[in-house]
């Protein structure tokens, strides 16, 4: 019963107006109105979920989502130097296709043939090819998942456990990364920060 939110606003102001002229006229009919009132005003936290909604479209490109602690039990290293930032985790307009996408990683700038290193220690999980080159896939003991993509030369075999000093491959001009944990990809912005 009034599930929608158009349906609620219109009977909030059939109801105030109902209750206006009610309220005004005795007690009795004050006290049938008041129930009424309080149930259709309830606070259905539709002003916080409108706000959650528009930060995460406006926030496009920006980052949004959640971040890699940068503080607590696990540490992480980044895979390699960076030289900056061709494209941020999260929500973006695609211009081409004219719709609204969702990147779940982040493109990095890096100089060709640049060393990438694993994030922490882990085992491959799959190599691939994809895009411009080969994607290399790692589960880490903690359920954290992390992904290298646009590598040029791959240095590890499937199956193989690697530590952090390890080197996974070599890059083009550019290195997808995306870290993933069982509910799905996290935002490693934070990782990418500062010096």
């Amino acid at each position: 019963m009034l599930g929608s939110f158009k349906l609620r606003m219109l009977a909030v102001i059939v109801i105030a107006a109902l209750s206006g002229l009610a309220m005004q006229s005795d007690n009795r009919s004050h006290n049938l109105v008041a129930p009424v009132l309080r149930y259709v005003m309830q606070d259905y936290n539709v002003q916080e979920k409108l706000a959650f909604y528009w930060e995460n479209m406006s926030g496009a490109g920006k980052g949004q989502g959640e971040e890699v602690p940068a503080s607590g039990d696990i540490i992480l290293q980044k895979p390699c130097t960076v030289n900056g930032i061709a494209e941020n985790y999260g929500w973006f307009w695609n211009e081409s296709r004219s719709k609204q996408e969702f990147n779940p990683g982040m493109v990095l700038k890096v100089r060709k043939g640049t060393l990438v290193q694993p994030v922490m220690s882990g085992k491959v999980d799959g190599i691939s090819k994809k895009g411009d080159g080969r994607q290399v896939t790692i589960v880490h003991n903690d359920g954290l998942t992390s992904i290298y993509g646009g590598l040029q030369e791959v240095l590890v075999g499937q199956g193989e456990e690697v530590r952090t000093e390890d080197v996974l491959g070599k890059t083009g001009e550019k290195l997808y990364f995306e870290l993933q944990n069982a509910e799905g990809p996290l935002n490693p912005k934070s990782l990418f920060a500062g010096p």
